[in-house]
């Protein structure tokens, strides 16, 4: 039902990409967050929608646990008028929805807080002092650094968060004496190594949190998605993603994206097949990207290889016709 607000013309919604897709809400069982702008008539659009969902499906929605969220800058008129029309609270930044933290701006530490508490409060209920390593390595393993994986999955937590939790865990293993924490003979850092190659194979978060960021280049770069169709209209309108540069005021998730490719782009290599790759910047012929062997390249020749086949077949004035020919062009039309 909300999907359809945008089929009304006098509709203003949340300002995004118009090459991109149109999202006004996402939901997640009986949890739903709506993203819109602050005119009077779309909240009251949506307002109405949200009666008619009440009516058709004898569930009403809870008007004290829903809550609206705005920029820290945002004047008390419009901050009033929100209120007004959706009757709704307003909540200040971060919120927890579905285990992690939503905010607006920076990040900080401190936002974080829950989740070290949660690893803090699991260490509580055992009882540490009646296991030996070995019964240790097993919950380290297989319960405590499971707890972060469903928030590093999402978006990387500092630094220092994840060495704070790193550090509880150390001391989980090594343990306490007479309230003294006792001498930790090996770091986690050496005790990383799987049994077959000498050490106990206790993975590092910092490790797990780089290994989900490089997961998220590859769902981006090789799967079609909600998700992925909006980063590209708003980061890479013209410019290959590969080619993209990082600029200021971009968010977290993408600069750590545009961190990790350089290394990731190094790994994957396409099949021509209908030829929708890129032809410049795809690694398809297996030495890497053509455009790392031409510098006159643009980042904004998007060109895939189905240009450049007639039938099958290389269509050779084409491929001479391009600026700044490679080696690597060269030798596909001989």
């Amino acid at each position: 039902m909300l999907n359809l607000i945008h089929q009304n013309p006098m509709y203003l919604g949340f300002s995004m990409e118009h090459r991109g897709p149109q999202i006004n809400h996402l939901s997640f069982a009986d949890d739903v967050i709506i993203f819109t702008s602050t005119d009077r008539y779309s909240m009251s659009l949506i307002m109405n929608t949200l009666k008619d969902y009440e009516l058709t499906s004898d569930q009403l929605i809870n008007k004290e646990k829903s809550h609206f969220m705005v920029p820290s800058n945002t004047s008390q008129n419009i901050i009033d008028r929100i209120q007004e029309v959706t009757g709704f609270s307003r909540k200040d930044s971060p919120i927890t929805y579905l285990g992690f933290p939503l905010y607006i701006g920076r990040q900080r530490i401190i936002y974080y807080s829950q989740l070290v508490e949660k690893v803090s409060k699991k260490i509580c209920g055992w009882q540490a002092r009646i296991l030996d390593f070995g019964g240790k390595i097993t919950l380290i393993k297989h319960a405590l650094q499971s707890i972060p994986i469903h928030t590093m999955a999402v978006i990387s937590p500092p630094k220092t968060t994840i060495k704070y939790i790193e550090s509880i865990i150390a001391e989980f293993f090594w343990g306490r004496e007479q309230d003294r924490r006792r001498y930790h003979w090996a770091s986690l850092e050496t005790m990383r190594l799987p049994y077959a190659e000498g050490d106990v194979g206790i993975r590092r978060l910092t490790d797990i949190c780089t290994a989900l960021q490089y997961k998220k280049w590859w769902n981006f770069r090789a799967k079609s998605s909600l998700w992925g169709q909006f980063l590209k209209a708003k980061y890479c309108q013209r410019a290959n993603p590969v080619a993209k540069k990082v600029h200021t005021g971009e968010s977290l998730v993408w600069r750590y994206m545009m961190k990790n490719k350089n290394i990731l782009e190094t790994h994957i290599t396409w099949k021509i097949n209908s030829g929708s790759c890129s032809f410049w910047w795809d690694d398809w012929i297996g030495r890497g990207a053509l455009a790392n062997h031409n510098v006159n390249i643009s980042s904004l020749n998007n060109a895939t290889i189905a240009h450049f086949l007639i039938n099958g077949e290389w269509n050779e004035r084409k491929l001479r016709q391009q600026h700044g020919k490679s080696a690597d062009t060269g030798r596909i039309h001989k």
